[in-house]
């Protein structure tokens, strides 16, 4: 079987070609190269901008291949130009979307399922044009999917994930989390912690792309990846310093004050309106999606982030003299009530 994986191989990437290494698959790796990585000679790779559209198409147009998974069409010309390279000679494309194509809808179930992506865009809120783009974009990448299935049966297969957890995870969105709990200090959640959070494992994420190889009756089709297990926020943070074996103190803090010591919310990455829920029960019932336990990914998430993790703090770690300053005067307040 020859694949070709359009995109990074930082995190997701990383762990699907290491995956389709192990399973003897030839595997071709189109990127810019930026980032380093130790597949050595055991892949074939391609060095490119998929923005360059004409190389791309030059590159591609001639070649045939089993599979293509496009990690990084984030707008809707990056779909349109693979459309046009790989029609007529791909066994499947397999589209990695986001859950984020419902918070820009005006659906309102959650755990949102497939159908509901059916919904009108609400207006982009105030100040929330980058989210809110790339949601708007991700639903312009599958609608051209849909169309071209549609018109000449384009084999593709879409899959739209909630936030992916798993080492080298490098948005160090769980990892800001972790700081806070190893370092004894609170973790302040925005406004309170009853946040439903329903993540998915990049593990499952790469078993879900090859349970659908080449599986005609997937072509078309979209389906949602997440853990079977729905659980609040605070009670996903208090898990994971369980596992950290550490103690923790939550405290839920009103925006407006967090605002007055010039704390932003994406202290708490899980807190913000754009982190979705998906309900993953058609991905279990048509290609027998069965997610990992979330104390077994957390756990082997947050272990290769003690032992193995040597980047640098997450952004918003800077804030924490203010948040500590800030848990001391609640904590008073808290007091004299």
């Amino acid at each position: 079987m020859d694949v070709l994986v359009i995109g990074g191989t930082r995190f997701l990437g990383y762990h699907l070609v290491h995956r389709l290494l192990r399973e003897g698959v030839h595997v071709t790796v189109f990127n810019r190269g930026i980032h380093g990585d130790d597949f050595e000679d055991r892949v074939e790779r391609i060095v490119g901008d998929r923005k360059n559209y004409k190389k791309f198409y030059e590159l591609f147009h001639r070649r045939r291949f089993d599979v293509v998974v496009d990690l990084i069409g984030y707008e809707p010309e990056d779909v349109e130009f693979a459309i046009k390279t790989f029609r007529g000679h791909v066994g499947q494309y397999i589209f990695i979307s986001t859950g984020q194509v419902y918070l820009v809808t005006q659906n309102r179930r959650q755990p949102a399922r497939e159908d509901d992506y059916y919904q009108p865009l609400i207006p982009c809120p105030p100040g929330e044009e980058g989210p809110y783009g790339y949601g708007v974009q991700k639903r312009a990448c599958e609608d051209l999917l849909v169309e071209a299935y549609q018109f000449y049966h384009f084999p593709a297969v879409r899959f739209r994930c909630p936030v992916i957890h798993g080492p080298r995870d490098y948005t160090l969105r769980l990892y800001s989390y972790i700081k806070r709990i190893m370092d004894g200090g609170p973790v302040i959640l925005p406004e309170g912690g009853d946040k439903p959070i329903r993540h998915v494992y990049v593990g499952d994420v790469v078993e879900a792309v090859l349970s659908v190889f080449q599986v005609e009756k997937t072509r078309g089709k979209v389906y949602n990846l997440a853990s079977d297990e729905v659980m609040p926020l605070h009670q996903f943070i208090q898990l994971a310093a369980r596992l950290l074996e550490k103690p923790l103190e939550v405290l839920e803090i009103p925006v407006s004050l967090m605002h007055e010591y010039e704390i932003p919310e994406s202290i708490s990455p899980f807190s913000g309106r754009w982190v979705s829920v998906l309900d993953p029960s058609l991905a279990g019932e048509e290609i027998g999606f069965r997610p990992t336990p979330v104390q077994q990914w957390l756990g082997d998430t947050i272990r290769w982030f003690v032992e193995s993790y040597a980047g640098p703090d997450p952004d918003n770690y800077r804030y924490r003299p203010r948040e500590q300053e800030l848990a001391q005067w609640w904590r008073k307040m808290k007091h004299l009530d």
